[in-house]
Order: C-alpha cells, then structure tokens, then sequence
C-alpha cells in the first residue's frame, strides 16, 4: 500500500508544483510587506513566529504524507480552450478550496488548527493560480507532457515556469521580491489588491496562450525575454492580491 501511494505522489507532483519554493517565497514576501497592522496581527496569532513566506510552500511538502492525499487536486484547475469555469466539470478544485478555506478564516468559531491549516493553503493556491499553467487546459498536466529543453537541458514546459524562470535570475527570494516591489504606484496597489478570485484565474487561462509559444521546444535566451515580463508581473500580482484577501478577511 506505501508503495503504491509512493509511485501515486511521484506521477502527480510535477504537475501539482507551482512556481517552486522560490517562487511561493517570493509571493509570501511581497505580500508580508503589503498586510494591514489589524491583518498582520491576525495572522501572527495563527502563525506564531512564522510568516507568510515561510509558510508558503507547506502544501507542497505535505504531499509525501498519506493523511493528505485526499488533497491531491486541490493544487489546480481546469478551463479548456474556449469553455467557461464550471465547478465540479473538469478536475481540480484549486479555485473551491481557497473560497472555502477564506471562510474558516473569517469564522471566529474556527479552531486555531483550522485556522492554521486554512491560511497555509491560502498561501499557497494563491500563487499557484497566479501561475498559468496552474489553470489547466485539460490536455497535457499543465504543460508537464510538453518536453522542452531550457539552455540544451531537458526538462517540461511546467517546470520552465515554476522554476528555471525564476532560478535563471540568480536572486534570493527577498531581493526578488525588493525587485518586483521597485515603482509599483499607489493607484496599481489599490487595483491589484481589490481582484477578485476568479479575476486572476481568467488572467491565468488567457495568458496560458502565451506560454506554449515555444516554437521548437529549444527554449533559450529569446523565450526567456518574451516571458520574463509576464512571470514576473504574475508574481509581483500573487503577491499584492494575497495582502488584499488577507487584509479584507481581517479588516
């Protein structure tokens, strides 16, 4: 039985990985910087000593524990080409889990534990769902079946955006997030963190377009270039809109 469930964790973790650990970090840490004195007190009551961005990848670390497996589609979603989100119609359950996990947080009768488990997910969908691959079409495991090779090393389209994207720029996750925070106004501010959920996931399914523009699948210099703008705006968004939730639960 721990064997099967192992080879079960191994098929499904590439697809369920978003942006990697660097990536949630940064999505943490941006919005740490961004939650209002009322939210920030809230949250270290649940949290303790941590923070949003220690805490942001939690849901995936879990996946090796068989008491979560059950939570295996709560990482994504589903909206092929040309359909409308319809709950309950194509797998994942990314987009239910963080409404239902934003209601535990605003109920006073929640256990701590609930609250604690609530947020850290919270955390982590949002920027999953900020990742366009995240909102799949339905067709290839968020772009995990699409072999590529990222400077001559092979690798998937998936794995390009949560990760090589990202490490390519050689920077911690704090002076990345200083990086996307440098001349954001205040009007922008204000916009992003008013989203609404299913705002930023029709974001993602529009611009999953974008990232299968891969020509011969030999994906160097010029793919990085065309892209680096989006990845880093998604970010830069991921971690503006959680402040927004968190600082509406709170406030």
């Amino acid at each position: 039985m721990k064997i099967r469930f192992l080879i079960y964790v191994i098929l499904l973790s590439s697809f369920l990985f978003a942006w990697g650990k660097t990536g949630h970090r940064i999505v943490g840490e941006i919005a740490n910087r961004q939650l209002s004195k009322v939210a920030e007190k809230n949250i270290s009551e649940i949290l303790g000593h941590s923070n949003l961005s220690r805490v942001s990848n939690w849901a995936d670390e879990i996946k090796s524990d068989s008491d979560w497996k059950h939570a295996w589609d709560w990482h994504f979603m589903t909206i092929p080409d040309g359909e409308n989100f319809e709950p309950g119609k194509h797998e994942g359950v990314a987009f239910e889990k963080m409404e239902d996990f934003i209601s535990i947080l605003k109920n006073s009768r929640a256990m701590q534990k609930e609250k604690q488990i609530a947020l850290k997910f919270l955390v982590h969908l949002v920027g999953d769902l900020h990742q366009p691959l995240h909102v799949g079409n339905g067709e290839d495991r968020g772009g995990n079946d699409i072999k590529v090779k990222w400077f001559s090393e092979s690798t998937n389209l998936h794995r390009v955006w949560d990760t090589h994207m990202i490490d390519h720029q050689k920077l911690s996750y704090t002076e990345y997030a200083d990086y996307l925070l440098l001349d954001v106004s205040a009007k922008e501010k204000t916009e992003w963190m008013s989203a609404s959920l299913m705002a930023f996931v029709l974001e993602s399914a529009k611009h999953r377009k974008q990232a299968y523009g891969i020509e011969d699948g030999n994906l160097k210099w010029e793919y990085f270039y065309q892209n680096k703008s989006l990845l880093e705006q998604r970010l830069r968004l991921s971690g503006f809109r959680l402040a927004g939730i968190l600082n509406a639960i709170y406030n």
